[in-house]
C-alpha cells in the first residue's frame, strides 16, 4: 500500500516534469525556503525572498565595483552627496 508521503512525491515529480528549468529553479527556491521557515523570523521573512536577495546581490556588486556614494554607510553617503 503506497504512503501519502509517496504519492506526494510522485504527484510533484509529475508536474515538475512539465516545468522549465527556471521554474524548477523557483521550486527549489522554495523547498529550501519550506526547509528553514522555523528558524527565520516570519517578521523577518521578507529579506529571504528571491527579489530581496536579487536586490542585495546587487548591491554587493555596485559595492565591489565602487557605484555607490560614500561608504556604503548612511553617513558615507550624506558626507559623499554634500561633497
Amino acid at each position: 500500500m503506497e504512503t501519502l508521503a509517496t504519492q506526494y512525491k510522485k504527484d510533484l515529480l509529475r508536474e515538475i516534469e512539465e516545468l522549465s528549468s527556471e521554474k524548477i529553479k523557483e521550486v527549489l527556491d522554495f523547498v529550501y525556503f519550506i526547509k528553514v521557515k522555523e528558524v527565520i523570523d516570519p517578521a523577518q521573512a521578507y529579506f529571504w525572498t528571491k527579489k530581496w536577495q536579487d536586490m542585495e546581490r546587487e548591491a554587493d556588486k555596485d559595492k565591489e565595483t565602487g557605484n555607490i556614494i560614500g561608504n556604503g554607510t548612511v553617513e558615507g553617503l550624506l558626507r559623499g552627496l554634500k561633497g
